[in-house]
């Protein structure tokens, strides 16, 4: 498949996506007409606010998937490892403890805090298990033990912490598994700045991530700091996954799933994986999305759901092109 054509297949389902998603949910009195007028500005029914609250949730949920597949992309490519995603280097379940620590010591902080206290924990994550693996030999096998095990440490207190929220329970039990049903606008535009400057920030660095493919001395000679690019890569990935925790918590398997069908569409140059990589995540999490709503009987796990699908479409697609994992 072309690079082309394989990132306009994207584009395409995305756009197909959005006004499905803009036409499903509980309300039956909506249908694809009116969702189409919605997003072209020409719609003069009643539904106008059940609509608006569609379409916020449609962008919440391609940002998220955006974001994390984007984040999940660069991690993989400076660690040169495929499995390393926001998940399980430790920035999605760093950023959630880290989230969680804020509204059990403070009750109701503001959203600036918020976001400040995702990324600080997220960076905190991810440096502690990239210490754990070089005490290990920084190896793939070594990032997978360190990552699953503080992930699974980071997970943990959080349930801890979750237990201890009372009446606050129902709603951070549903943001830890991952949701975008309870996004408001503030939140969206909060989390779109921020993995916006994230995004922003890797396109920039992309052809110089894509050479650290050849290698530390080869990179060097070709001009690049790989050690300034290293750093700058980790730090604007965290800044966009900790950003999607802040808003719609930690959804897993997007940073890993969007990133593999990006590589097997368009191939391995970063610049187009990014690209694709931002588009095959959001297709996967607003699909997710607009599944938890057609199934019904109420919200379940975005994670849950996104991890079905990711997991399905990863593997008929490499077999499809007969690529070894």
């Amino acid at each position: 498949m072309g690079r082309i054509t394989g990132l306009a297949i994207l584009l395409t389902l995305l756009a197909v996506l959005l006004v499905i998603s803009m036409a499903t949910g509980p309300y039956k009195g909506l249908g694809l007409g009116d969702a189409v007028s919605y997003l072209l500005g020409r719609y003069q029914g009643e539904g106008g606010g059940v609509l608006h609250y569609r379409l916020l949730r449609s962008m919440a949920a391609i940002l998220a998937g955006a974001a994390l597949a984007g984040s999940g992309a660069s991690i993989q490519y400076i660690l040169k490892n495929p499995l390393a995603d926001p998940y399980l280097l430790g920035i999605s379940s760093g950023a959630a403890l880290g989230v969680l620590l804020l509204v059990y010591h403070t009750g109701s902080p503001p959203a600036y805090s918020v976001y400040g206290a995702a990324f600080a924990a997220g960076m905190a994550g991810f440096g502690l298990i990239l210490g754990v693996a070089g005490m290990l030999g920084l190896s793939t096998t070594a990032l997978i033990v360190a990552g699953v095990s503080i992930s699974y440490l980071l997970g943990g207190a959080s349930m801890i912490i979750i237990t201890r929220l009372g009446d606050r329970l129902p709603g951070a039990f549903a943001w830890l598994f991952g949701t975008v049903a309870y996004v408001t606008s503030d939140m969206l535009l909060y989390t779109g700045v921020a993995a916006g400057i994230g995004i922003a920030g890797l396109a920039l660095l992309s052809r110089r991530i894509g050479v650290l493919l050849v290698g530390e001395e080869m990179s060097r000679g070709m001009g690049v700091n790989v050690e300034r690019v290293r750093l700058l890569t980790s730090i604007l990935a965290a800044l966009t996954a900790s950003s999607v925790v802040a808003m719609a918590g930690p959804i897993g398997f997007i940073g890993l799933a969007g990133p593999w069908l990006a590589r097997l569409l368009v191939g391995s140059w970063f610049p187009e994986v990014l690209a694709a990589s931002l588009a095959s995540g959001a297709v996967l999490t607003l699909f997710s999305d607009v599944s938890i709503r057609l199934i019904g009987g109420g919200e379940l796990p975005l994670t849950a759901v996104s991890s079905l699908y990711g997991g399905a479409a990863l593997f008929y697609l490499t077999i499809k092109t007969r690529r070894g994992l």
